[in-house]
């Protein structure tokens, strides 16, 4: 009777305990590769501490996106992280936590000295962007076509030159503005760079998202996760407001 007990608690660990795979992309400063080789960034802090408390083990790996995504699309026990909700998107994925906003723009090289009034004026150029990213899909859903004036890329690696040399294939990148100041620390040629038009992303926030085919008790002990972590944070910020307050001898609420 005993050994059955042992067992069917053994069995009822395993059931509870959960092994992931979490994938991104090399995205600053929301996740980027640091001095010790390592994943770090807001959103990497936001991911681990969320799972700081739980019992689900995780891996965490940097890819290109594309890679990325096709991994979260093809795998069951897989989640992505930082993606745009979009649309065209919305059935593909779990959405489990909204992490944070972000800008982009339309990036042009300077020397050619263009000006778009609308995002319209963009679709006389070509753009290039990533596959299957947010700037992807966001033109796409514009009425931008990939045989007309979009140019699909799978790495921004060197886009700077090819901006350079082939005016005849190429106009426009889009790239996030943090992402594309990180990148200009190390890559000098994409000062030669300029944004030109911002897009409207205020209503296009940076998820964690899962597979859609996840067991629905693990999409929902994640959820809960990031509901507990954000709660916390509150709960910090609260607490640090008021003594804040008190030491100036001053009311106020937050």
């Amino acid at each position: 009777m005993k050994l059955y007990l042992f067992l069917l608690c053994f069995a009822c660990i395993r059931l509870n305990a959960a092994e992931i795979t979490i994938v991104t992309e090399v995205f600053p400063d929301f996740q980027y590769i640091d001095e010790n080789n390592q994943l770090a960034g807001r959103s990497v802090d936001k991911v681990r501490n969320a799972l700081a408390n739980t019992d689900i083990k995780y891996t965490m790996l940097a890819h290109s996106w594309a890679v990325s995504y096709n991994a979260v699309l093809r795998d069951t026990n897989t989640c992505i992280f930082s993606i745009v909700r979009l649309p065209k998107r919305e059935d593909k994925f779990s959405w489990v936590a909204e992490l944070e906003s972000f800008d982009s723009a339309i990036y042009a090289l300077k020397s050619r000295n263009i000006r778009l009034k609308t995002l319209n004026d963009a679709k006389k150029y070509k753009t290039a962007v990533l596959r299957d990213n947010f700037s992807h899909h966001y033109l796409l859903e514009r009425g931008f076509s990939e045989a007309k004036n979009l140019l699909i890329i799978d790495s921004l690696d060197k886009i700077d030159k090819l901006i350079s040399i082939r005016h005849d294939i190429l106009d426009f990148v889009i790239l996030s503005k943090k992402q594309f100041n990180y990148r200009a620390q190390f890559e000098p040629k994409l000062k030669l760079l300029e944004p030109i038009f911002t897009l409207n992303t205020q209503h296009s926030p940076l998820y964690f998202a899962c597979n859609k085919n996840m067991p629905q008790s693990l999409q929902d002990r994640l959820s809960l996760a990031f509901d507990e972590a954000k709660k916390k944070k509150t709960t910090l910020i609260q607490l640090l407001t008021n003594l804040a307050c008190k030491s100036i001898n001053i009311n106020c609420r937050v």
